[in-house]
């Protein structure tokens, strides 16, 4: 799709593990490119918002790893993006966008694309047999679909949470501190690193839930001790 946008050219390899992105990610390279790529990106549009064709990144999806550039974080820790249009004016509110480098590999000897997924057809992904995935689309305001795909360990039940379950460190001097995102375990090989809990359909977990959630598998953990 055309933009009146200037374009460039980058690498998202070449950004430091949790490095800020204010800028938009061409939608088709978003779900086809890899970080190690070339990839077309502008800047945002007056409202906000990314224009026709593009991407500021998926939404960050609480307590799974995902997309590789990921975005809606407010600075106390919670996550919100929105978008609107009136009077054919639109407007978006993504908040802080990060790169968040995993770089998983994939089973046809390729590695994870920047939308978080493995292989570039939507229900035919790649992924290898240990990483369980949730293959997910959006619309952006001008209604294109992007892709995005969730991940976790399918051994999660026994090797525990990755992270801290406070949301405030999180971010800190203007970037995503990723060994502190509290997820579920990430799935091996990739550049994530790896940490429990049942992990069936995702849902949005608060701090207090995710602090909550480790206490109860704190107290299992005394009680089978306590019993031995």
């Amino acid at each position: 799709m055309a933009t009146s946008a200037l374009a460039e050219t980058m690498k998202f390899a070449d950004s430091e593990q949790g490095a800020a992105f204010d800028k938009c990610v061409k939608i088709e390279d978003f779900n086809t490119k890899t970080l190690d790529d070339e990839v077309e990106v502008v800047a945002r549009e007056e409202g906000g918002c990314c224009p026709d064709g593009y991407t500021a990144g998926a939404k960050y999806y609480t307590s799974y790893q995902g997309a590789q550039i990921v975005c809606g974080f407010k600075e106390d820790g919670t996550v919100q993006t929105s978008t609107g249009s009136s009077n054919g004016a639109k407007t978006c509110k993504f908040n802080s966008c990060y790169v968040h480098k995993q770089g998983l590999p994939c089973t046809d000897d390729t590695k994870q694309l920047l939308n978080g997924c493995c292989g570039a057809t939507k229900g035919s992904r790649t992924f290898k047999d240990s990483c369980m995935i949730y293959d997910y689309t959006y619309k952006t305001v001008y209604k294109n679909t992007v892709e995005y795909c969730l991940t976790y360990d399918k051994d999660y039940g026994t090797k525990g949470w990755s992270g801290t379950a406070e949301t405030t460190d999180d971010q800190k001097d203007g970037k995503l501190v990723v060994e502190n995102l509290y997820t579920y375990t990430p799935c091996e090989g990739g550049s994530g690193g790896g940490g429990g809990a049942p992990a069936p359909a995702p849902t949005t977990t608060s701090s207090a839930m995710r602090t909550a959630a480790l206490a109860a598998c704190m107290v299992g953990i005394l009680g089978t001790v306590m019993m031995a």
